[in-house]
């Protein structure tokens, strides 16, 4: 049986919609000017000064391959805390989202493992499918989509702005 104080974000990307553990999630903010990076994939959109703190945005939906977010007024930065799990010192790190839908409790959501084919994002970046209201909505495993080694990879091979 789940745990009932289990929750989780669910949240737009695109025209699809997914979800978080609610536990990785620090706060939710209004999207707001950034500061540009050179020489860094598209999908960092920039940096921020949070509470002092330089901290790096990835545009989420880019990063798994949906396109780029078109800001809008609904657009927000999540802020997560990818140490939840690694209890590593981890830096924080903002997410572009195009839109924060609802947070979702556990004894309403129903797990299902990913299947192989058919996500429109690579399996590989999935963790579950929580099922809400009879409607199958990814989770995303953030630990495989911000590893910190694989985005310094993708980095290093030379994936420049657009």
């Amino acid at each position: 049986m789940p745990d009932p104080t289990h929750q989780y974000l669910r949240f737009a990307l695109g025209q699809g919609r997914y979800t978080i553990d609610l536990a990785r999630v620090k706060e939710i903010l209004e999207f707001g000017p950034l500061t540009p990076v050179p020489m860094v994939p598209a999908f960092v959109r920039g940096v921020m000064n949070l509470r002092g703190a330089v901290v790096p945005v990835i545009d989420l939906g880019d990063r798994l391959g949906l396109g780029a977010a078109s800001i809008g007024r609904r657009s927000c930065i999540v802020m997560v805390d990818l140490a939840v799990e690694t209890r590593d010192e981890l830096p924080a790190m903002g997410v572009l989202v195009d839109a924060v839908d609802e947070v979702v409790d556990a004894d309403e959501a129903h797990h299902e493992p990913v299947p192989p084919l058919g996500t429109e994002v690579d399996p590989r970046f999935l963790r579950s499918l929580v099922r809400v209201r009879g409607v199958a909505t990814p989770e995303l495993d953030l630990s495989t989509v911000l590893d910190p080694a694989a985005l310094a990879h993708l980095m290093a091979a030379g994936s420049t702005r657009r």
